[in-house]
């Protein structure tokens, strides 16, 4: 019997600067039920929550749905949408800047990064993959396709003139 749902895991829902604030949140939190604050432990389980909170897209085969949906401590929380058929997956080569900045000085940081997506009927795209290493996103993209019986192609050589 094959699998009908499958999920598959897009990204964090908090940025780095946020998941830092969370656990630090947690840590005075800590500190403060340690003085006797009962109040403090409504801040405790922050840092948890802004770790492990995580963007998701799941599949249900079965019942042809799909959803892009925020996955808290294993509950997935997101609408339910009807899906159109497959058209392919692909593996896309993406260049991103990140600028640093401080009062005395700019940086720029260049950064290339490889992006899967889903393409399906009615020019709908699903981002779901993105990794620092053309191997890693491949692996990942290759899983993929053979869980969706879905044509893998790999447009990270492409040129544009």
């Amino acid at each position: 019997m094959q699998q009908t749902l499958h999920t598959y895991i897009t990204g964090k829902y908090f940025s780095a600067g946020g998941r830092f604030f969370g656990w630090l949140t947690t840590l005075l939190g800590i500190t403060m039920v340690l003085n006797g604050s009962i109040a403090a432990w409504a801040l405790l389980p922050v840092g948890f929550l802004t770790h492990f909170t995580r963007r998701q897209t799941e599949f249900n085969l079965s019942q042809k749905a799909f959803r892009e949906a925020v996955s808290l401590a294993g509950l997935a929380f997101g609408k339910w949408q009807p899906l159109p058929s497959f058209e392919y997956l692909f593996l896309k080569k993406n260049n991103y800047r990140r600028t640093m900045e401080s009062r005395g000085s700019m940086s720029v940081q260049q950064l290339e990064k490889f992006d899967g997506y889903l393409k399906l009927a009615y020019n709908v795209k699903l981002h779901l993959v993105q990794q620092k290493s053309k191997e890693k996103a491949m692996q990942q993209m290759e899983q993929i396709a053979q869980d969706l019986q879905v044509e893998l192609r790999d447009l990270t050589e492409m040129k544009y003139y």
